[in-house]
């Protein structure tokens, strides 16, 4: 005996997730690394654009937390807005160096620095504003070199980190 069971796919627990906009079917994730070049590293912040639609990137906003410093040149502002004005083209990944940028939020301080870096992406996709944010890491400085990236430890996901 066969019975109809088609209702049984309508029942909302059974339904799969579905977003309700296509911005929010857009595979944009942005992501710290560290990049290795002529005996340099680099910080940079990877827009990573997995979709098959272009992205445009306004600005990321950065902010530094749980800051470590000694020997600063200017008052740190522990926070920034870094314009990045351009587009991410479908299937494309995009790098902006962050390493000046950061130095000079950390006031500039003439030795090793480190610190809780959180980065927040503005972009814009289907006629709609949009944000991204990257996993947040702890990083390890000497003025704009690198030494050291690694993700946020469970003592630092502890601070309220809310006012970022």
């Amino acid at each position: 005996m066969t019975t109809d069971r088609s209702w049984i796919h309508r029942l909302p627990w059974r339904r799969k997730g579905r977003d309700e906009t296509k911005a929010a079917q857009i595979k944009f994730q942005p992501r710290l690394e560290i990049v290795r070049e002529n005996g340099w590293a680099d910080l940079s912040l990877c827009l990573v654009n997995q979709s098959s639609f272009p992205v445009w990137i306004e600005h990321a906003n950065i902010a530094l937390a749980d800051l470590h410093a000694k020997l600063q040149t200017t008052t740190p502002i522990e926070h920034l807005n870094q314009e990045i004005l351009q587009d991410v083209g479908a299937k494309e990944t995009l790098r902006v160096s962050l390493a000046n940028a950061v130095y000079d939020a950390a006031g500039r301080p003439q030795g090793p620095y480190t610190c809780l870096l959180l980065a927040n992406v503005r972009y814009w996709v289907f006629d709609e504003w949009c944000d991204a944010r990257a996993t947040t890491c702890r990083i390890e400085m000497a003025a704009i070199n690198v030494t050291d990236l690694h993700g946020a430890r469970w003592y630092d996901k502890k601070m309220d980190l809310s006012k970022y």
